[in-house]
C-alpha cells in the first residue's frame, strides 16, 4: 500500500506544488485537500488517516492544522512536513505568528523545508530553531514551456507581478543604457504593475526619456505565455530578491537567455556569466556573449525540471516517513 500524503495550503494556494502531485503519485497516495474539506465526516477521516501531512506555506490555517496534529491522539503517528517560502519571512504579520508559535507546535514539525539556501539562512538567523531544516528547490513542468530555437534578437522580457521587489526602476535605467549601444532593443513588461507608484514612475520615465521601445502587455495567461515567448530573446530579472525565480526558469525552458540581477542568493542558483550588478555586466551578457538557446533550455531542465529532479522530493518524503515521530524524539531527549 502506498504511503498516504495529504497537502493543506494556506488560502488553498497550491501554485508551487500542483505539478509535483501527479509526478509523486506513482509512489505515494498523494492529494491536495482544500481547507474547507477537512471537517467532520469523510473529509476528516481522509485527513486523519494520512501518514504524512504536508503544510504548504507557513501561514494562516497551516498553524491551525499544526495545532490539531499536536493535540489529537488520532494524529500522533502522522508525520508533518512544513514548507516555508520567501514571503513568510518578509511579512510582519507572518513573522509575528511564527515568533508566537508554542514550543509544542515547533516540536510537532518533523521536517521544515525551504526552497532556497538564501531564504533558509534568513530563517535560521531570525528563528534559530529553523536550523533543523533542509533546502529542496521548486521544480517546474518544462513540457508546459516548450523549447523554440531562435537567432539572437532584440526583444527583452520582464515577467511577473511588478511589485517593488521586481525593481522596475532599475530595469528601466539599465535598459536605457543598453539602448545606447543599439536602439533596436525592445523591453516587454509582462505582468500586472501592482503598486500605483510604479505606474506613475513608468509614465514619468517614458515622458522624460521620450522612449518608444518599452511596451507593457499586462498579465498574459500561462497557457498563452509560451507562444508569446517565441518572439522574445532575453529574460531580464532586476529583482532585489527572489527565492528562486520560477519565471526565469520557465523562460529558459523556452530558450530565452537569462539576464539576472545578482540579488542575495543568486549565486546559489545561476552561474556568474548570467548575473549582473551594473550596466557594464548587463551589456556584456546581452550584447557581448554568445547566444545559445538550447544551452539555456538544457540547463533549466537538468537542474530544475520535475522530469530530471523529482527524486529530490521522493527522497525527502521517504526520509520523513522513516524518521522517528515527534513524540518519539521528545521521549528520546528525555532519556
Amino acid at each position: 500500500m502506498k504511503p498516504k500524503i495529504r497537502i493543506i495550503a494556506c488560502a488553498d494556494n497550491f501554485h508551487f506544488i500542483q505539478d509535483l502531485i501527479p509526478a509523486l503519485s506513482d509512489e505515494f497516495d498523494i492529494k491536495a485537500l482544500p481547507e474547507g474539506s477537512v471537517a467532520a465526516g469523510a473529509g476528516w477521516k481522509d485527513f486523519a488517516s494520512s501518514d504524512l501531512l504536508w503544510l504548504e506555506w507557513a501561514d494562516g490555517k497551516s498553524w491551525t492544522f499544526l495545532g490539531i496534529c499536536s493535540r489529537s491522539p488520532n494524529l500522533k503517528n502522522t508525520k508533518v512536513l512544513l514548507r516555508l517560502h520567501r514571503y513568510e519571512l518578509f511579512t510582519p504579520r507572518t513573522l509575528h505568528l511564527i515568533s508566537e508559535l508554542p514550543q509544542e507546535y515547533i516540536d510537532r514539525i518533523d521536517k521544515l523545508v525551504f526552497v532556497s539556501k538564501a531564504v533558509q539562512e534568513i530563517g535560521i538567523k531570525t528563528f534559530p530553531w529553523m536550523k533543523d531544516s533542509v533546502v529542496v528547490p521548486n521544480l517546474i513542468d518544462h513540457t508546459k514551456f516548450p523549447f523554440t530555437d531562435r537567432e539572437r534578437g532584440f526583444n527583452i522580457m520582464m515577467l511577473g507581478r511588478m511589485s517593488y521587489v521586481k525593481n522596475l526602476p532599475l530595469a528601466l535605467s539599465m535598459f536605457q543604457e543598453l539602448c545606447k549601444i543599439d536602439s533596436r532593443y525592445r523591453l516587454h513588461i509582462v505582468g500586472e504593475i501592482s503598486e500605483p507608484e510604479l505606474l506613475y514612475y513608468l509614465d514619468n520615465f517614458l515622458i522624460k526619456t521620450t522612449t518608444t521601445n518599452i511596451r507593457c502587455h499586462g498579465k498574459i495567461d500561462n497557457d498563452k505565455l509560451p507562444k508569446f515567448m517565441e518572439g522574445m530573446h532575453y529574460l531580464l530579472c532586476a529583482s532585489v530578491f527572489e527565492s528562486q525565480g520560477m519565471g526565469i526558469l520557465e523562460a529558459m525552458c523556452c530558450g530565452l537567455k537569462p539576464v539576472v540581477f545578482d540579488f542575495p542568493g543568486a549565486e546559489n542558483m545561476f552561474p556568474a556569466y548570467w548575473r549582473w550588478i551594473n550596466s557594464d555586466m548587463l551589456e556584456y551578457i546581452v550584447d557581448g556573449q554568445d547566444y545559445n538557446p538550447i544551452d539555456y533550455h538544457n540547463w533549466a531542465v537538468n537542474n530544475y525540471s520535475i522530469e530530471k529532479n523529482i527524486h529530490l522530493y521522493k527522497n525527502l518524503i521517504n526520509g520523513v516517513l522513516h524518521e522517528k515521530t515527534s513524540e518519539e524524539r521528545i521521549q528520546t531527549n528525555l532519556l
